[in-house]
């Protein structure tokens, strides 16, 4: 006895029961939706990892000048020669010195010690960290623009 074979009256029977040929699979159209979400959490999620990993060891570190001194360029330059050192922003007054420090290579003694050293009346009046302190910033400008 001959067996049937499904290959060879495959585009028979298609056409008796009116099935049409479709330019892709269903697995193809499915593979390219899962690519697509992929790529594009990949998009939202690697450059916040990143930054993550780029930012999760620093600091800032306000300290307050006193009114009778103010922040000299020559005293902000070596200060950003000190190991561990990001950035340094004084407001505009210059009463007000915020460092951006890498905690794992120093801490705010050393800042304080520096201070000293140069004699320079700054107190610490806070220690935060870097991210949390840009959110802080962000949502005061968004306030003072209301």
């Amino acid at each position: 006895m001959v067996r049937y074979d499904f290959d060879k009256y495959r585009v028979k029977r298609e056409k008796v029961l009116g099935v049409r040929q479709r330019s892709i699979s269903f697995g193809t159209l499915a593979a390219t939706v899962s690519i697509a979400i992929i790529l594009g959490l990949s998009v939202v999620v690697i450059p916040k990892s990143i930054a993550y990993f780029h930012g999760r060891h620093l600091e800032d570190a306000i300290f307050k000048v006193s009114a009778e001194q103010r922040v000299l360029p020559d005293i902000v330059n070596s200060l950003r020669n000190q190991q561990g050192v990001r950035d340094i922003t004084v407001d505009g007054n210059g009463s007000r010195i915020v460092i951006t420090y890498n905690r794992a290579e120093t801490d705010p003694g050393s800042f304080a010690a520096f201070f000293s050293g140069r004699r320079v009346d700054a107190v610490l009046l806070n220690q935060v960290g870097h991210s949390q302190h840009k959110k802080i910033l962000e949502k005061e400008a968004r306030f003072e623009a209301l």
